[in-house]
C-alpha cells in the first residue's frame, strides 16, 4: 500500500472520530521526507527562530587524505559533490533536482582568476614558495569540482550541447591552436578535459562581438550601475552557479559565489585610466573612489543583473590573505569544505565564517590596508551585509541550517554554541503562517523517542507520513513547500507514545 493510500484506523478511533478530535482541514501539501540534520548552526536560538536557507557541506579530508590530486574523477571529488547536492535538495524540497531536466539550459560560472600567467608561480608538482599547491588548488576553481558539477547536471537530464562553462578569461590566446592557457588545446591544468569529458560548451564572457552582449537592468533599487553589460549566454540560460574558489579577497574582504559575479561582466567595458589591468569601474570611478565602499555595492548590481540560483563553493584547498599570488599576504591552506547552497547570500556566509569572518558584521577586515587617493582603510563594507539588507538572502546565522559531516569544520573557527535540551514533547506552530510557498516546522523531543509525524486531508486520509521511527532527543526542524499546489488549509499531527499535538497550517498564495 502506498503511504500515499493509507487511512486514518487508530485502535478504537474512526474517521469522524479523528476529525472531530483535529478539526476541518482543507487542501493537501506537498513534502519533504523526514531527514534528521547532521548538525545545524545554533547560535542561541530563540524559540521562535526559524530557518531560512539550508547548506549542505562536506569535509573533504576524510576519505581520500591531503595526499590525493585533489580527487579521482570516478570517485573522490564526484562523490562529496553527490553527497553535497542530494543532501540539499532533501533539506530544500527537492528544488535541486528541480533545477535541472531534459531540454533546461545550465550555465556554470568558473574562478579563475588572474589567468594562467601567474602559473609559474604553481608548476603542476608545486614550488619552493608554495610547496605541494598548484594554482588550481590555492587560486582557481579546481577542475574535478567542475567536472564533478557538470556531470551531476547532465545526470539530471540537461544535455551536453545545453550545459555552458563560463568566465571571463585572462589568457586573449585560450582559443588560439597550442594555446596551453585553460581550455586551450594544450592546456596542461585540466580544463579541456573536463570540456572534453563533459562535451559541453565555453563562452569567454569577456567576448564583446555586439551580437553577443546586451545591457541588462539591475532594477530601480541599485547602488553604482542602472544596468550592466554582460553575455547573452548568462541571460539565455535557465538555470546559472557559481562555482568560486574559496578566497579572502584583497578589496571585498572575501571571495565567495557572489564575489565570482565580478568576472561576468567584459573586463574591456569595465576598465578606467590608470587602472586597465582589472574591471576599475567596478571597483572605484576615480582613484579618489573608496573602493571598500564602491565594490560591495557594485557586488549588489553584479547579482541584480544576473542572480545565482545555486551556490557551491570549493574550498577543499584555497588560500588566504588575498585572491591571488600578487597580493602580499596571500598563502595557499586547506580547509577541506565543499559546500552548495540555493541562497547565495547564506552559503557565503558559511565561507566567510570558516575564513574567520562575521558575515553578520557590517564590514569586513582586508588582508592589507587599501590606498585610494589619500584615504586609507584596513576594512571594507560587507556585501552579505547589503545583500540582506535588500532581502536578497540571509547572513543570519540563527537563520542558516547547516547540515552535512562538514558541520564540525565550523567549529574551529569559533564555538559551536548548542541549544538547551528540550524539557518537553512539543510540536511548534510553524513560521510563517500563512505562508508562500515555504514554512518550518519544528518538533523537539526531551529523550529519545518513537515519533510519527502526519499530514492529513479534511478525510483524515494520510497525505504523507514525514517521520515514523525513532528520533533522538533535542529540537529538530523541516522546511516544507508548497510550490505548485492549490491554496488551503492544511493539518500536520504529531504523536509519540502518550503524546500528541496537532497544527494547522495554511498557505496563501
Amino acid at each position: 500500500m502506498s503511504k500515499h493510500d493509507e487511512n486514518v484506523h487508530d485502535a478504537g478511533s474512526s474517521r469522524r472520530d479523528f476529525i472531530k478530535k483535529v478539526g476541518a482541514i482543507g487542501a493537501g501539501l506537498l513534502v519533504v521526507p523526514y531527514l534528521r540534520p547532521s548538525g545545524v548552526f545554533a547560535y542561541n536560538h530563540a524559540q521562535s527562530s526559524t530557518f531560512l536557507a539550508t547548506v549542505a557541506m562536506c569535509n573533504t579530508a576524510s576519505t581520500p587524505a591531503d595526499s590525493y590530486v585533489y580527487d579521482d574523477a570516478g570517485g573522490g571529488v564526484k562523490q562529496k559533490v553527490k553527497y553535497v547536492l542530494d543532501l540539499l535538495d532533501q533539506n530544500q524540497s527537492g528544488a535541486v533536482s528541480a533545477l535541472f531536466s531534459k531540454g533546461k539550459k545550465v550555465a556554470i560560472k568558473i574562478n579563475l582568476t588572474g589567468g594562467s600567467g601567474t602559473s609559474a608561480s604553481f608548476k603542476p608538482n608545486g614550488n619552493a614558495k608554495f610547496p605541494g599547491y598548484t594554482i588550481t588548488e590555492a587560486m582557481w576553481t579546481h577542475p574535478a569540482v567542475i567536472q564533478a558539477v557538470g556531470q551531476y547536471v547532465l545526470d539530471a537530464g540537461v544535455n551536453p550541447s545545453d550545459l555552458y562553462i563560463v568566465d571571463a578569461f585572462w589568457d586573449a590566446t585560450w582559443q588560439n591552436s597550442g594555446s596551453t592557457a585553460p581550455f586551450g588545446s594544450n592546456d596542461s591544468f585540466g580544463y579541456r578535459a573536463v570540456q572534453q569529458a563533459l562535451g559541453c560548451n565555453v563562452v569567454d564572457l569577456n567576448d564583446t562581438t555586439a551580437a553577443n552582449i546586451a545591457a541588462v537592468s539591475t532594477g530601480s533599487n541599485h547602488y553604482n550601475f542602472s544596468s550592466l553589460t554582460i553575455n547573452k549566454i548568462l541571460q539565455t540560460v535557465d538555470v546559472y552557479i557559481s562555482i568560486p574558489k574559496l578566497k579572502h579577497h584583497s578589496a571585498a574582504g572575501l571571495t565567495c559565489a557572489l564575489k565570482n559575479q565580478v568576472g561576468i561582466v567584459p573586463k574591456s567595458l569595465y576598465t578606467i585610466t590608470n587602472d586597465n589591468g582589472r574591471r576599475g569601474a567596478l571597483h572605484h570611478p576615480t582613484n579618489t573612489t573608496a573602493e571598500w565602499t564602491y565594490l560591495p555595492e557594485s557586488i549588489c548590481d553584479l547579482n541584480a543583473a544576473r542572480p545565482v540560483h545555486l551556490a557551491i563553493v570549493d574550498g577543499v584547498k584555497n588560500s588566504t590573505g588575498g585572491e591571488g599570488s600578487w597580493c602580499p599576504n596571500f598563502a595557499p591552506c586547506s580547509k577541506h569544505a565543499l559546500f552548495a547552497g540555493l541562497d547565495p547570500v547564506a552559503t557565503d556566509s558559511i565561507g566567510a565564517k570558516i575564513m574567520g569572518l562575521d558575515p553578520e558584521a557590517a564590514s569586513f577586515p582586508l588582508p592589507a590596508p587599501m590606498t585610494n587617493g589619500t584615504a586609507t582603510s584596513s576594512i571594507t563594507d560587507n556585501h552579505l551585509y547589503l545583500l540582506n539588507g535588500k532581502g536578497v538572502g540571509t547572513n543570519q546565522l540563527s537563520q542558516i541550517q547547516l547540515v552535512g559531516d562538514g558541520v564540525s569544520l565550523t567549529t574551529s573557527v569559533s564555538p559551536h554554541v548548542r541549544p538547551q535540551q528540550p524539557s518537553a514533547f512539543q510540536l511548534c506552530s510553524n513560521f510563517p503562517n500563512p505562508f508562500n510557498p515555504s514554512t518550518m516546522i519544528v518538533f523537539s523531543l526531551p529523550r529519545n523517542a518513537p515519533v510519527t509525524l502526519r499530514v492529513y486531508d479534511i478525510t483524515g486520509r494520510v497525505i504523507e507520513t514525514l517521520v515514523n521511527g525513532d528520533v533522538p532527543a533535542g529540537e529538530h526542524r523541516m522546511q516544507w513547500s508548497a510550490q505548485g499546489l492549490a491554496s488551503g488549509v492544511y493539518l500536520c499531527r504529531m504523536e509519540s507514545n502518550e503524546f500528541s499535538q496537532t497544527i494547522r497550517m495554511m498557505y496563501v498564495k
